[in-house]
This record gives C-alpha cells, structure tokens and sequence, in this order.
C-alpha cells in the first residue's frame, strides 16, 4: 500500500513544514539520552510488551513519542539501548538485542514481543531474526524506515567515525551484510511489515524483502526520517499491525 503526498505547492510546502517539525521534536528527544524510564503498566492483558530499538546515533529518548502511544493504548514497552552512537557492529547489536529479550522474558515471565526497529535499529532486528533465533521470542516485526537496501547516507559517518565504528560501513549498499541480510530467508511464521517515509532522504525506499506482502505489509506514507516515529500516522500502522488477529495471517509468496 502507498500513499503518495499532492503534487500541488500548498501539499509541497505543508510536507515540508512537518517534515522539519517532526526533525525539531526528534533533535528534543535525542537529547533525552538513555536515562529514560520504561513503561510497566498493562491495561490490556494478554497483549505482548512492545521493545522499541531506535537508529544510528540515536539514544532510548527518541523512542519515546512511540513508547508513549503504545503505553497509551495499553501496552508494557521497553526500549533496547545499542550502546554509544550505536557505533560497534551491527551483527554484536543484534546478539545482544537477543540477550536483552532473554532478560526481558525471564524478568516479566512472557514468551513473546513485537518489536519496532527503527533505522538501523531495524537492520539490528531483522539480522536477529534472520540469523540468531530472535524469532522464537518475537510475534511481530516492523521495520520503521529501515534501510534493507542499504544507505549511501551511510558515507556521512564513513568520513567522520569510519576508522572506529564498523556499523557505518555495514550499511552501505555494497557492503556484505546488507547482502547476507537480503539473502537470508524470514522465518517460517514470523510476519514483517516495513514502514517508509515517502520524503526521507536518509533511507531510500528499498525493495520489499522476500516473506513480506508487498501489498498488505509494504507500507508508504508522506513525510521524512523523523516523521516515522513522530508522526501519528505512522504509529497507527504500526498499531493496526500489532493488533490485527492472530488468525489474520496468511502465507505470502515471494517479493523478490
């Protein structure tokens, strides 16, 4: 599903007026840091905690609009933490992204998650899944405006943290684990759902990966990176993903 924004000047310039809010109120939260205090309540038993996972130089306050949302609407939520500017590679964050739902499942007594992962928090994720057996602990993945792709933008932190963070360079285009992630096949069951920016210049919109449903999970709204975890309509796809029945899925061919 795509929903493309009105090609007329008053759309252009509302776009990117709110693109440039919701880039104001991300740069606030960032600031936040880690030192942010996870949601508990649960006013909707039965339904899994959400883990939120936010991107590349970001910190757990930029997940916070969304943790709020979520908590709102009933659900425990806890944001996962990469380490420092999420600098170190993206295939040590996924272990311990693994690690940390084991806590959580010990911790809370439940089985299950459903996990946002935003930006590279996405790639993180979905590496997780693909190749350390996250699946077993996650019922849903959303994909927040991750670059499966790849991201050219990735050259910005080549030249400036190159030398000590190999995360810059697993998410170019042409580097190997963007390659072994495109690859790698989802896991029976698991459903995915990819959620994009129309207008974000950091993260192109990529292909469908192979097990999603281009048509029901490929989703396309107007507005820029930020806007994906600012922006109201992007929550609400991120809800109506999470809470559609269990005995909603059906198998999905082959996007690739």
């Amino acid at each position: 599903m795509t929903l493309a924004a009105s090609g007329s000047p008053r759309s252009a310039l509302g776009i990117v007026l709110r693109t440039v809010t919701h880039g104001a109120a991300y740069a606030r939260h960032l600031v936040r840091g880690n030192h942010v205090r996870s949601d508990l309540t649960w006013s909707r038993p039965g339904t899994p905690p959400v883990l939120l996972a936010h991107g590349f130089l970001g910190t757990r306050g930029t997940m916070m609009p969304l943790a709020k949302r979520f908590a709102d609407d009933g659900r425990a939520t806890f944001t996962y933490h990469h380490g420092t500017f999420q600098l170190r590679s993206l295939r040590a964050s996924a272990q311990e992204l693994v690690e940390h739902i084991d806590r959580l499942q010990q911790t809370l007594g439940v089985e299950q998650f459903d996990v946002v992962g935003f930006s590279m928090g996405g790639l993180v994720a979905l590496h997780a899944v693909k190749f350390l057996q996250a699946h077993r602990a996650i019922r849903r993945l959303a994909l927040l405006g991750a670059p499966t792709d790849g991201t050219w933008a990735g050259l910005v932190g080549v030249a400036t943290v190159g030398l000590v963070s190999p995360s810059v360079w697993q998410c170019l285009p042409s580097s190997d684990f963007i390659a072994d992630l495109r690859a790698g096949t989802l896991p029976p069951g698991l459903r995915v759902r990819q959620i994009h920016g129309l207008h974000d210049a950091l993260c192109p919109l990529p292909r469908p990966l192979t097990g999603v449903d281009p048509q029901r999970d490929f989703i396309v709204l107007p507005g820029g990176h930020s806007s994906l975890v600012m922006s109201h309509p992007f929550y609400r796809e991120l809800k109506s993903f999470f809470d559609a029945p269990d005995d909603a899925e059906q198998p999905v061919a082959a996007a690739e």
